[in-house]
């Protein structure tokens, strides 16, 4: 079996566009001896409009530009490249793959060729499911620093070429072909075909999100029901000891419908009142050792002398409810 790496450089890329100026490739056998790396550049017929994968401007390719009108466009080398990509002989690989099957898809299109068909797996995925860091994407070059490999970012072949060596690391650290790591970590490749695309993903990654926004999911209910009691509780106040001080709680607490319907009831009886956004408050109760980016945001109004008072919860829960039931 042949190992397939691929990267692809656009001279643009727009919602229903991506004009391909480069297709790097690296193709290597089962031990990770290179058999093959080369840039095919080609002419985007168009201008460039260079930006980085979320927009921004500032990606530099490392060609000269003008050069790119003296190579054939993409139709030339359409053939070349599906057969470089397709075979149920070789296994296919990139860094961020889906991006780079959709810029093939959309090139197809535009020349009105034949739809790609292949499989693809993917070197940013299958490295999130072996660290379980699933709410970070891993770019190429931070895993290049992190396997400690050389390489020219946006150089398309050297992109394929260091997003082979990731591969090859990964395997090393395990202990395994690149076959076996797929199956060790539940990965499911990629898949286009009839101008279709799937991206590839891993059985961990989709229980980690489904556990996740189950979480969520319970979370806003648990502060829904906080809220709509705040919003319905109406009593007169039996004391001013709070007159004036309008509270705010830390997130877990709210979540604590028990002990914030409580502590609600004491704020109300004792002439005090409850806001839910920080910017209504002038005092405010967080949970012991609270590192969120709420409090983070609560202590620079501290510092503002828009919030008066940080309360920690068991010092507040001490005052206004001295005696638990």
């Amino acid at each position: 079996m042949k190992y397939i790496f691929f990267d692809i450089e656009c001279a643009c890329v727009y919602k229903n566009v991506a004009k391909i100026c480069v297709f790097g490739y690296c193709v290597a056998d089962e031990r990770f001896n290179i058999l093959e790396k080369e840039d095919i550049l080609i002419n985007p017929n168009g201008k460039f409009h260079l930006t980085d994968r979320r927009g921004g401007e500032g990606i530099v390719l490392p060609y000269d530009y003008d050069d790119f009108k003296k190579y054939p466009d993409f139709k030339k080398f359409y053939p070349r490249i599906r057969e470089l990509l397709e075979g149920e002989d070789k296994l296919v690989f990139g860094h961020a793959a889906v991006n780079d099957v959709r810029y093939l898809n959309l090139e197809t299109k535009r020349y009105k060729l034949p739809s790609f068909s292949f499989r693809f797996a993917d070197t940013q995925v299958l490295y999130m499911a072996m660290t379980e860091s699933f709410d970070r994407q891993a770019g190429l070059e931070s895993l290049t620093q992190i396997f400690e490999i050389d390489y020219t970012p946006h150089c398309a072949a050297d992109d394929a070429y260091a997003t082979m060596r990731v591969a090859q690391e990964m395997c090393a650290r395990e202990g395994c072909t690149l076959p076996e790591l797929l199956t060790k970590y539940d990965i499911r490749a990629g898949r286009i075909e009839n101008y279709q695309f799937s991206n590839c993903s891993s059985r961990r990654r989709a229980a980690y999100f489904a556990e996740k926004s189950r979480i969520k999911r319970e979370r806003g209910e648990k502060r829904s029901r906080f809220n709509n009691f705040v919003y319905g509780y109406r009593v007169k106040p039996q004391t001013q000891e709070f007159a004036g001080k309008r509270f705010c709680f830390s997130r877990s607490i709210e979540e604590d419908f028990p002990l914030a319907r409580r502590l609600v009831k004491e704020i109300v009886r004792r002439g005090g009142k409850y806001s839910f956004k920080l910017s209504g408050c002038n005092t405010f109760v967080e949970e012991d050792g609270d590192d969120s980016v709420r409090r983070e945001t609560v202590q620079k109004m501290f510092e503002a002398g828009q919030i008066h008072e940080i309360v920690p919860l068991s010092a507040f829960r001490a005052s206004v409810i001295p005696e638990e039931e």
